[in-house]
This record gives C-alpha cells, structure tokens and sequence, in this order.
C-alpha cells in the first residue's frame, strides 16, 4: 500500500492540529468517503501511530457502529472521558460529576431524594446507571501515568482506597462548577431535563463540562506538550450527530481535535458543497493530503463553524507494481476496496485475455448490497449518460434522486462534463442492465440527442454487438466518413480536422455490454469484419479505427493499453486521404508517446 494515501493524514491531524499553539481554535475533521474508500483503516492507522509516539496525545477512540447508533450523548462523553483519561494525566472533575448527575432517575422522587441518590452515586452505590462511572472515578484517583497491571489493580480496588479524595474533587471542582454555570443553579432539574429527553441542554453541559476540564488541564504548558484527540466513527448515527452538535455548540478555543468518520454527507452549515455538485459560490471539501488547518480558518472566515470536511483520497495510479494495477485504477477509479480486491485477484494475470476472465469468475462486477443506494434501476440509466444533467432530463427519474446520490458521496465533478458518478459506481450499475433494458435506455439518450449528432451516435455504437446484427457500427461509421468530407475540406487554407477528431474522440468514449467472457481478438475481429486493411479503403479504415479507439476507451477491453498503436497506424492511414495530413499525423503521435 502507497504511504501517500496511508500517511495522508499525519500534516492536517499531527502537524497542524496536534502540535500546541495556545489560542487557536481547532476543527471537527470529518473524514467522508463511501463504504469502502478506508476511513476506519484510517482511524485505527491514526490511533496506532500515534500510540507509538514518545509524546503521545491524550486520545479516545469511539466507534458507534460497534456501541450502537442510539447511543445517548451521555454514554458516548463517558466512553471519551475514560479514553482522555487513561491515556493521559487528563482528569476531568466537572465532566464526570455531570455525568453522574445524568445518571440519576427522578421519577416519582422529590428533590431531596434525588440529591440523596446523588449523593449514594457518587460514593458508589449500585447498580451504577451508566456502567463506565465506577471506571471513570478510579481514574480519577489515580497518580498517572500508570502501568498497566497497576492500573488494573488500581480498577480493581487492590491499592488504597481513594474514594474521599475523589468524592471532594468532584464535589470541590464539579459540584461547585455545575451550580454555577446552571441559570438556576438546580441540579435536580437539570437531572429531570435530561430524563425528559426533549431539550439539548444536558448535552450542550456535559460537553461544555468536557472542553472546560481540558482547558483547565491544559493551563501548564509543561504538562501535555500535544493536543488532545477524538476519534469517532459514525458521526452520521443520531448518537454522533447529538454528540457532535452538542460539542459544537460550547467548543471555542480549546485543545481538543476531532477526527470523525461518515459515509454519507453531514450537513456541515453553508460553507461548503456537498462533493460532485458544481458551484462557484462554495467551496467543495479537500481530500485529505490536500487539508490543512489554514485552509479551514480561511473557509470558516463567513460563518464560524468547527466542521471541516474532508474527503478520503482515491488510490494513487501506482499503488501497485502489478501488471494490471493502470487498468484496474482506470477502472475503479481509485476506489479502495475495489482496487485492492482486483489488484489481488487479476494485477498479476499473465494476459489480457486471463485478466478478464478472472474478473468474470470473480463475478467483481456484480452489485454490492453494502453501497447502501436505493432507486437500483433509475440509477442503472443514469450511469450510461455522459454527465448526471443529461441523465436527468433524459431519462425518468425519482423526486430528489440527484441529492440523494449526492449525500452517499458517489459524485464528482469534471471540468469537462460536469456533475458525474463516480467511475466504479457507474461500472456496477451498468452492469446491471440486462440486454432489452440497456438498449432502451441507450434508445432513450439518443432521441434525447437529437440536435448533437456526435452525442447521438454515441449511443448508437453502445449498442453494437459481435456480428452488428442491426448494423449499426455501419451507421456509426457512414456518418464519420460523411463528417470528414464536410470537415477535412480544405477551404480557405483552413482545415476543420481537429473539430472531427473532437467529434470522433466523443463518440468512441460509448459505453458497452460486450461479453467479458468473450476473448478479446474474436471480439474485435467480429466487429471489424468486412473492413479491408487495405490503404485506399477510407470506410475500412474508419471501422477499424471505430472499434479500436471504443476498445482502448474502456478498461475491460484493453486492459494493457495496446489498441493505441492500432489508432495510432489508421490514423496514420487516414492521413493518406486528409488535405491536412500533419494534425492526423500529430494525433497518431500522441498515441504512440502515452
């Protein structure tokens, strides 16, 4: 695996966040890629260099797949307080006596039999509400950093007893912070609120607990020469979002990074763009080797919010020496899973033929229920346009199907195209097509077409199969050789060449559904049948050009990128009947120099 993409987060998250400069604010890093693109290996790749590290950072690690979506704000800033705190000197008086009174049950007692339960709580009186308090206390009395086999004895019980420290520290810095900063200073209130469940202030306290403990700790240079980390998984999950919105609401200029993952899009406020959309008036989120701390502060300056989103890089073209690693990069686009999947399976295939064939037992093509995308079959459609707002016009569709597609992440942009789906999507869904369907579609976008010839054609050679039944390869190929009577014509010392190299490029990026079963010889042999390799014959050269270039477009039909010599040779025999021989010739060039 290439360190680019392992090591991408080590400059935004060590760095520029974890490195100390008092007085800054620090982000809401909000890792987001689709199931699969490697946020969680990144996670535990983070925590485990970092553990690693001789000034280590005070860090938690939460994963709300695991312990649940519905998990209340108050479990999760436990699961946080005993990660901060085990892993560090860290204590956090305030943070866990707010917890302990979240814990408490109120129905049906008056106030003075709350905050005598209040009162047992704290002491340890069982059953503890939330099981991590027992925890979170020890910790509090220890002298860290422990070992740890001492710090399990201490768990444990075994060394001396604590207990009366801790019970004044929370009650000394706790108790004395909460009443404070409640308006009304009533913790039994406060307690019942949060029974109620149907008001964000117990959560907005316990995380203004939480960041007001850390900047107290924080208040000796000396003592924590890094910032303190989060790491959470599922920020999408109501729980993440609760908790998030909640730390949001009190966070300022404290020492606590966030890294959170998502494979879906969170609304983060106005700044930015959900990925794919194209819009010049906000910005899209960076890629993670492209993310950096100024970068944030820049983008927040209009609305000042801690969320900084930022995407999870593709794999880089060379993440592998294997023979197969350009073509099967071109065909997932980079996506993680997908390329390492296909890197182990078919990089080291001994030819093309055997590359393909592989895929096809490995049925790696086939649809995944765990991309999560609902509307199978309109999205089926979509991916055999050229851009998402030619799809949309053209084919039938579903009320707010672009935004849908667009929170799962699966868009990108092209300076060329526009809005598009993302290169591995878009194979699995044309996949998806049977034959009847596929042309009805591709039948669709032709009509829609109907003022842009060369669009129009495009989804005529779509259609083409082994033997061109219906022929319409000779109608792809009659209206070219058409087109470059009208455009060769030299008039004027002019020549329009280059506008039907453009018009033939468009055209022969037509998707395909020939068989990946098939050899790729008896394929092409079939579809350029009849086609003379003789000089003279332009037609013939125009077919064979045809196929070659619709086969070198897609990876599964070239996958060692050998067709550009072919179309580099018509090309070269095309020029023969050009009045402007030079720009085919420069073409063919640029094909033999890839």
């Amino acid at each position: 695996m290439a360190h680019f993409v392992e090591d991408s987060w080590y400059h935004l998250v060590v760095r520029d966040c974890l490195l100390r400069e008092d007085g800054r604010e620090l982000p809401i890093i909000l890792l987001l890629g689709p199931p699969g693109t490697g946020k969680s290996a990144m996670v535990a790749r983070i925590d485990e260099k970092l553990k690693a590290q001789k000034h280590r950072s005070p860090r938690a690690r939460v994963n709300l797949y695991a312990a649940g979506a519905l998990l209340p704000v108050s479990e999760i800033v436990a699961q946080v307080a005993h990660g901060l705190m085990k892993s560090s000197r860290i204590r956090l008086p305030r943070t866990v006596f707010t917890l302990h009174v979240l814990a408490l049950k109120t129905a049906g007692l008056t106030d003075a039999e709350v905050l005598e339960q209040l009162d047992a709580l704290l002491k340890g009186a069982k059953p503890a509400a939330l099981p991590l308090l027992d925890g979170l206390k020890a910790l509090l009395g220890m002298a860290p950093p422990l070992p740890a086999v001492k710090a399990a004895v201490t768990l444990l019980g075994l060394l001396p007893d604590h207990s009366g420290y801790v019970i004044r520290l929370l009650n000394r810095k706790g108790r004395s912070w909460l009443t404070t900063e409640l308006p009304d200073g009533n913790l039994v209130k406060l307690a019942r609120t949060h029974e109620a469940g149907n008001s964000d202030l117990p959560a907005e306290v316990l995380c203004k607990a939480l960041v007001t403990d850390l900047r107290e700790s924080y208040a000796r240079r000396s003592r924590h020469p890094r910032n303190s980390l989060l790491l959470i998984e599922g920020a999408e999950t109501i729980g993440g979002q609760d908790f998030l919105k909640a730390l949001i609401a009190v966070k300022g200029e404290d020492p606590l990074v966030v890294v959170a993952t998502s494979p879906t899009w969170v609304d983060t406020g106005e700044i930015w763009a959900r990925p794919g959309l194209n819009t010049t008036r906000r910005p899209h989120p960076p890629t993670l080797p492209e993310a950096r701390h100024a970068d944030w502060l820049e983008q927040r300056e209009e609305d000042a919010t801690f969320w900084y989103p930022v995407l999870m890089p593709s794999l880089p073209r060379k993440v592998s020496a294997r023979r197969y690693a350009p073509a099967i990069h071109r065909l997932t686009g980079g996506y993680r899973q997908a390329t390492l999947d296909l890197l182990e399976w078919a990089g080291p295939a001994p030819d093309d033929d055997a590359f393909r064939s592989i895929l096809a037992q490995k049925a790696a093509l086939s649809w995944s229920e765990g991309l999560l995308l609902t509307h199978l079959d309109e999205l089926s459609g979509w991916a055999s346009a050229r851009n998402l707002e030619d799809a949309m016009n053209a084919l039938p569709s579903v009320w707010n199907l672009r935004d849908k597609l667009a929170e799962t992440l699966w868009l990108q942009h092209d300076d060329e195209l526009g809005t598009v789906i993302h290169p591995w999507l878009r194979q699995l869904l044309m996949r998806r097509l049977c034959e009847k369907e596929w042309d009805k579609v591709h039948e669709r976008l032709a009509a829609f077409y109907d003022d842009d010839a060369a669009a129009r054609f495009r989804h005529h050679l779509a259609c083409v199969r082994p033997g061109d039944d219906g022929e319409r390869l000779t109608s792809v190929v009659a209206w070219l050789d058409r087109k470059f009577d009208l455009l060769d014509a030299n008039a004027g010392g002019r020549s329009r060449t280059r506008e039907w190299i453009d018009l033939f490029n468009l055209l022969t990026t037509a998707p395909n559904r020939l068989p990946l079963e098939a050899g790729l010889e008896e394929l092409h042999d079939a579809l350029v049948v009849g086609a003379s390799a003789a000089r003279g014959d332009r037609t013939g050269i125009l077919r064979t050009l045809v196929v070659n270039r619709w086969f070198w477009s897609d990876p599964l039909l070239d996958p060692s990128e050998t067709r550009r010599f072919q179309i580099a040779q018509c090309l070269r025999d095309l020029s023969y009947h050009s009045t402007s021989p030079a720009e085919l010739r420069r073409e063919a060039d640029r094909y033999e120099q890839r």
